[in-house]
C-alpha cells in the first residue's frame, strides 16, 4: 500500500511538472476576493459536493500557458466552496482524471478557461461526455467552453463538445476587454440572476460571438450583450449568422442528457472574480450545475417568463 501511494504522489508530480505554473495571488487579490464572494450559498446542498477544476490549455498538442485570470477562478472557488459550504473545489489537470472510475468521485467539471484541444484521447473525450449527460454537471468561464477543442482555424474538433456547452465562438472577440461593455438581465426573476436584481451592468471583458442559429431556442439565456447600448460596426466583424439576429449571449444554462450546463463567457479579465454580484451569479450557477439549485433551464425562445 506505500508503494502504491508513493507511486501515485510521484504520477501526480509528473503531471503537474507538465502545466505551466500558475503565479501566485497577493495578499490583496486574494483579500480582495474573500471580499467580493458570497458568504451565504443560494441552495443547500443536497449531499457533500466535490467539484473537479480543470484549467489546462494546449496548442498544437503542446501545453501552455492560459489567461491570467485562471488563479482568480481557482480561488474563489476553493474559498467560495469553504467558505459556503457548497463543495469542496479539487484542481486537477492530469489527463487521467478524465477516466470514468476517476470522475466518478465528482459531482461537476470546471473548466476554468481552458484553451484548445486538451484531450486527443477519443475514450476520455467520451468519459468527459457521459459524465454529464448521466445526470452530473459542467461550468464553463470564458474560453473553458467557446474555446476548447479548437485549434485555429478549425472550430469544432469535438463537436459533442460544443453541443454539450451550447456553441462555439467564431470570428475573434468583438467586443474587448479594453472597453466597457453593456450587458443586460434577460430573465431578471431567475434564481441564477437574483444577484443583479434586474439591473443591467456593463463590464470590461471579451466578449464572444457565437456561430450556431436560433441561440434561444436550445439555451436558457440568462445574461447577453445590449444591443441598443452598443454598435454593431464593421470594425467588429459580426458573423452573418449573429447580423440577423444580433443576439450575442453571455451567461446561460442548458440541460445535457440528465445533467446540467452552466456557461458564462466572463472570466477573461482578472477583475472580474472581485464583482459581488458576478461572483453571486458564478456560485448560483455551479449549484445549478451540481443539481443543488433548482432552475428553470426551459430555453429562452419556449420561456414567456424568460424576459
Amino acid at each position: 500500500m506505500r508503494i502504491t501511494a508513493i507511486a501515485a504522489l510521484l504520477l501526480a508530480g509528473a503531471a503537474l511538472a507538465d502545466t505551466v505554473p500558475l503565479r501566485e495571488l497577493t495578499s490583496a487579490e486574494k483579500e480582495a476576493i474573500q471580499a467580493a464572494a458570497p458568504k451565504r450559498a443560494p441552495a443547500r446542498p443536497a449531499k457533500a459536493r466535490r467539484l473537479l477544476v480543470v484549467h489546462l490549455c494546449k496548442s498544437n498538442g503542446k501545453v501552455v500557458g492560459g489567461h491570467p485570470s485562471i488563479p482568480h477562478a481557482n480561488y474563489f472557488l476553493e474559498w467560495t466552496g469553504k467558505q459556503t459550504g457548497a463543495f469542496v473545489s479539487v484542481v486537477n489537470n492530469d489527463e487521467s482524471v478524465f477516466r470514468p472510475e476517476n470522475l466518478k468521485q465528482y459531482d461537476a467539471i470546471v473548466f476554468n478557461n481552458t484553451v484548445g484541444v486538451i484531450l486527443d484521447d477519443p475514450a476520455l473525450r467520451e468519459s468527459l461526455i457521459d459524465f454529464v449527460r448521466s445526470g452530473k454537471g459542467f461550468v464553463a468561464f470564458h474560453a473553458g467552453g467557446a474555446a476548447t477543442f479548437v485549434q485555429y482555424p478549425k472550430y469544432d474538433q469535438f463537436p459533442p463538445f460544443g453541443e454539450m456547452v451550447g456553441g462555439y465562438e467564431d470570428g475573434g472577440h468583438p467586443w474587448k476587454h479594453t472597453e466597457k461593455t453593456p450587458v443586460k438581465i434577460d430573465d431578471p426573476r431567475h434564481p441564477i440572476n437574483a444577484a443583479f436584481k434586474g439591473q443591467p451592468f456593463e463590464i470590461e471583458d471579451e466578449a464572444f460571438q457565437f456561430r450556431e442559429p436560433s441561440l434561444r431556442g436550445r439555451l436558457r439565456v440568462l445574461l447577453s450583450i445590449d444591443m441598443t447600448r452598443t454598435a454593431a460596426d464593421p470594425k467588429r466583424r459580426i458573423l452573418k449568422q449573429r447580423q440577423g439576429d444580433l443576439d450575442f449571449p453571455v451567461s446561460w444554462i442548458k440541460p445535457y442528457g440528465q445533467g446540467r450546463v452552466f456557461y458564462s463567457t466572463m472570466g477573461h479579465s482578472p477583475e472580474v472574480f472581485s464583482k459581488p454580484a458576478l461572483l453571486e451569479h458564478f456560485l448560483a450557477g455551479v449549484q445549478y450545475a451540481l443539481g443543488d439549485l433548482k432552475a428553470d433551464d426551459t430555453p429562452s425562445a419556449k420561456a414567456p417568463q424568460a424576459r
